[in-house]
């Protein structure tokens, strides 16, 4: 009779068992997935790349021209950035720059880093995003609220990425 209740029991905790552990795994591939390593993402929004930096155009801009600007290198983190890639990333987000004002017709940007998730880094690798404004758009109350509704909108339909993907591609050709 005792065996009889054991049989349940040890089903029990092996069913439990074999739950967190798929559980675990699961969880860690979600959060070790790093969408700007995936050459699907690069393919279709990279404009711009040279031996250690790439710029992407995001595929839910805040406004038009967003775009995030990134480490070849898989990084987290601000700080483990080198030395020549911080030197690097500040020399494309110049060339974004020249490119946004061309295309986009900008005349200021926000520069936006965050470190941890706490802050609400979702990608986790070290980014930049380039978010340009136009000079008759200064309420910065308007600019709040897109930041916060555009993680709501859809993404950009692949053929409208592609033309501004090739807008600032050939923006930049012309400036080199």
């Amino acid at each position: 009779m005792s065996k009889l209740l054991l049989y349940p029991i040890i089903v029990s905790c092996l069913s439990l068992f074999i739950y967190f552990l798929v559980k675990k795994s699961i969880s860690s591939a979600v959060n070790n997935y790093c969408a700007f390593c995936t050459t699907m993402v690069l393919e279709r929004q990279k404009f711009y790349e040279d031996d250690r930096i790439i710029a992407l155009y995001t595929y839910k801009p805040i406004l038009p021209g967003h775009c995030l600007i990134i480490p070849k290198r898989h990084i987290e983190r601000f700080e483990e950035l080198t030395d020549e890639e911080i030197m690097q990333m500040g020399q494309v987000i110049k060339k974004v720059n020249q490119a946004a004002k061309q295309v986009f017709k900008t005349s200021s940007y926000i520069l936006l880093q965050k470190n941890g998730l706490e802050v609400g880094q979702s990608v986790p690798h070290v980014h930049f995003h380039y978010v340009p404004r136009v000079s008759e758009d200064n309420s910065m109350l308007k600019l709040l609220l897109k930041l916060y509704i555009t993680n709501l909108k859809k993404p950009l339909p692949t053929e409208k990425l592609y033309h501004f993907t090739n807008m600032m591609k050939e923006a930049i050709e012309e400036a080199e």
